[in-house]
């Protein structure tokens, strides 16, 4: 029980002082909705927006990193399908009957 009251009297001094689990976010609260005030909040990875008329000009890692993760997989699954074992019932008793077909004759 005296660990528990050093913990709880831990967890209030860290939270009063503006840290811990919970200071760091708006409100003292994770679900509270936070604030876009900084420039660029809220684009996707930070990037601020582009005046009218000039184009964004993509980094250097961007195409081979695009076409690692869109072709890769493709070309892996495509790979990886066509070269499983055949596992349908079907198909082993197609193969069963045509051995005993061939010794019969």
């Amino acid at each position: 029980m005296a660990t528990r009251r050093v913990s709880l009297a831990a967890m209030r001094s860290v939270r009063a002082r503006g840290g811990g689990f919970w200071g760091n976010y708006p409100n003292n609260s994770f679900w509270s909705e936070g604030t876009q005030a900084a420039e660029g909040a809220g684009n996707l990875f930070g990037e601020s927006k582009l005046p009218p008329g000039v184009k964004r000009v993509p980094e250097s890692w961007e195409l081979p990193w695009m076409t690692c993760m869109c072709v890769g997989p493709v070309v892996v699954l495509g790979i990886g399908l066509n070269l499983k074992p055949e596992t349908r019932i079907a198909a082993w008793a197609r193969e069963e009957a045509e051995r005993r077909l061939a010794a019969e004759a």
